[in-house]
């Protein structure tokens, strides 16, 4: 993909989306049917969204500057090509028409639904708008588009724009030696040191300041990592509170436009809660349901604090907290899970990881030779091209009968220009032929920023070990979806329910029977010893409430701010309202923190917009849903293959909550998920 094969691309992709719109307008009413109606409008503009995917990935991973103008004027292209089709409004007309037609209630009940789905899609596209409205809409839309790729792109900068050079040893006193070998390696690669006199390089992505937070003894050192950990989204240059105000805007009036309350409302409307009120109600809840343990913990937090200190302590410094919760007080059966870093070898971990996915899912995960090339240049026989040296390539076969599901890239390590986070993405979602069979297999990348392999050992922290399942969540959802009919696939289901099977295999990364599967010391080869494996579980268990309060704040601050922008942000500091809104769920610390709204992609994302609340929702379905596998095996392929046949291939052919029904053989259990909450 050049600027030049773009323009090209998209010119061809217009040129079929014409066509398709035209097919579907010259229909006579009496040649309507399912297939040339219902079908074909779904599968309008089908190549425009591939190139569009492809672009938008490439961005992500490799953005150059040529590549972004020519995006740029891709999207001008299509915004111009829409325009020029604003005031034809035939082929809503003729999906109108078609939707009353009499043999439309006879269609069996799946189609029924699809026609809904189609319906829906239609009004979101500004079905009964003016043409001054739709013209309206394809700006706004623009607008916010453009938003959310500054707003990436503010991230991926301040991921590499601050670091901290060290000279004098003493001020990382505590630092494990792997880390203090790897910091220096990149202070030298950086130009900094020398052999007699060396320096140490702190930054976000590969020397991590975070873990300064967690080892280093000199509160100073620590201090100065955190305004780094903080200064995502928030340095001056790059500050990105100025988009999210702007995003704010004319997400109203996009929302007014489109007949909803506000943006929260226009969101809910195809997800599972319905309402941005009922999302902000399961948020509210649940922050009243955590905050008993919440409150007991942070005053039993405190009180030990000031017993081990000798002095009251009611307050703390953020730069402290992930060092105090590691070194004080310092118990006898005090457990990090640092402690099990040698046991992750990075290859381990991968192999592991697809291994479980294997037995569970029953598939074949089989990796591919790659090459990079240059334009023009073809890829020889037998290797499959990638964006960059460091990617990887696997396909996805069904183990029974040998058919080719799907194909992915995984791109693990972080670069100059990379997205930061890690986030799995649909390059090519297949349409099933005829009789609903797997025309085509899917295509996905799962990207991450988990640590680069360097001359030592490649380890892994356990946290890059669930960010990696997390996202072989995702991915599997991708390889697996094959819906009966077009544009059914697992991208265009309910979207509070998308975050349920990543959120549920990362319980595969905590549980003991699974890490006996790869976790082994890198050097002598023995197995995670089962006394780490069962604390590492019941770590989790102790220390889930933090997170799953942090998501619940970053949800709320979504929603409210998308809901009720005017009372409580505007003419408002960011920091100062947010602040306030979330005081009574945080530590109590010495000084604000910087709004998390500015560092969080899902905040603008046009997928999680007004929507964050799908993580902590999804996290209780999750819980409820591996109560089954707990019971049944966490290893056991016939309750995997019940999974993969009710959770993972339906896509959106049926409700949500119809799919966790038909795997769980009941609705959610409301008991079942507050066990997700901690007792005080």
């Amino acid at each position: 993909m050049t600027p030049e094969q773009l323009k090209e691309d998209t010119e061809a992709a217009l040129t079929e989306t014409s066509r398709q719109v035209q097919a579907i307008c010259s229909l006579k009413p009496e040649a309507y049917t399912f297939e040339n109606t219902f079908l074909a409008y779904t599968r309008v503009g089908e190549q425009l969204k591939q190139v569009q995917a492809l672009v938008s990935h490439l961005l992500m991973a490799c953005p150059t500057e040529e590549m972004r103008n020519a995006q740029a004027q891709m999207l001008d292209a299509v915004v111009q090509f829409g325009a020029r089709h604003v005031e034809d409004n035939k082929i809503e007309q003729t999906i109108l028409a078609a939707a009353k037609a009499p043999w439309v209630e006879q269609l069996p009940e799946e189609k029924q639904r699809y026609v809904l789905q189609v319906l829906q899609k239609l009004k979101e596209s500004g079905a009964g708008l003016s043409p001054e409205q739709l013209s309206r809409k394809t700006w706004l839309e623009k607008e916010l588009q453009q938003l959310y790729r500054q707003f990436s792109r503010n991230l991926a900068q301040s991921l590499w724009e601050w670091q901290l050079i060290i000279t004098n040893p003493a001020e990382l006193e505590g630092m494990p030696q792997d880390w203090l070998e790897q910091s220096a390696a990149a202070a030298h690669a950086a130009g900094y040191g020398t052999e007699s006199a060396p320096a140490w390089l702190v930054n976000l992505p590969d020397c991590p300041a975070a873990d300064v937070l967690i080892h280093c003894h000199v509160e100073e050192t620590r201090r100065r990592c955190w305004e780094g950990v903080t200064s995502e989204g928030t340095a001056h240059a790059i500050d990105n509170e100025p988009l999210l105000r702007r995003a704010m805007e004319l997400r109203q009036e996009l929302a007014g436009l489109m007949g909803y309350r506000h943006f929260a409302d226009m969101q809910a409307a195809r997800r599972m809660m319905g309402t941005g009120k009922q999302a902000l109600a399961l948020v509210d809840e649940l922050l009243a349901a955590c905050k008993p343990a919440f409150d007991a913990e942070v005053a039993a937090y405190l009180a030990e604090l000031s017993r081990v200190k000798g002095e009251a302590i009611t307050r703390i410094e953020p730069w402290n907290e992930r060092y105090y919760a590691r070194h004080i007080p310092p118990r006898e059966d005090a457990f990090s899970v640092s402690r099990l870093t040698p046991y992750f070898s990075a290859e381990r971990v991968i192999g592991g990881m697809l291994q479980l996915g294997e037995r569970l899912l029953g598939v074949r995960i089989t990796e591919q030779k790659t090459c990079r090339l240059c334009p023009g240049e073809q890829a020889p026989e037998g290797s499959v091209e990638v964006w960059h040296p460091q990617v990887r390539a696997f396909t996805v076969h069904d183990a029974a009968n040998g058919q080719h599901l799907g194909s992915f890239y995984m791109d693990l390590y972080p670069r100059a220009g990379k997205q930061a986070e890690a986030w799995c993405m649909p390059l090519q979602l297949a349409n099933p032929g005829p009789a609903g069979e797997i025309r085509e297999p899917n295509l996905a990348a799962l990207m991450a920023n988990i640590p680069a392999p360097d001359e030592g050992a490649h380890l892994l922290h356990h946290r890059d070990v669930t960010v990696l399942f997390h996202e072989f969540g995702h991915l599997m959802h991708m390889m697996l979806g094959h819906a009966p009919l077009p544009g059914q696939h697992a991208m265009n289901m309910e979207q509070d329910f998308m975050e349920m099977p990543s959120l549920l295999m990362e319980y595969w990364a905590w549980e003991p029977e699974a890490l006996a599967t790869f976790a082994f010391h890198f050097q002598t080869g023995e197995s995670l010893p089962t006394e780490l494996a069962e604390k590492l579980a019941a770590s989790r268990k102790r220390a889930m409430l933090r997170p799953f309060m942090s998501m619940l704040r970053v949800a709320k601050a979504d929603l409210e701010m998308n809901m009720h922008y005017s009372e409580k942000f505007r003419n408002r500091p960011l920091d100062e309202a947010a602040d306030e809104l979330l005081a009574p769920w945080q530590m109590p610390y010495t000084c604000p923190l910087p709004c998390e709204l500015r560092s969080t992609m899902h905040t603008m994302s046009p997928a999680y917009a007004a929507s964050f609340y799908t993580y902590p929702w999804s996290e209780l379905l999750a819980r409820d849903a591996f109560s089954r596998f707990r019971k049944e095996g966490i290893l056991n392929p016939a309750t995997g293959a019940d999974y993969r046949k009710h959770i993972l291939e339906p896509g959106s052919s049926k409700p949500a909550r119809q799919l966790f029904r038909d795997f769980m053989g009941r609705d959610p259990d409301p008991a079942a998920m507050q066990q997700v909450i901690p007792v005080p």
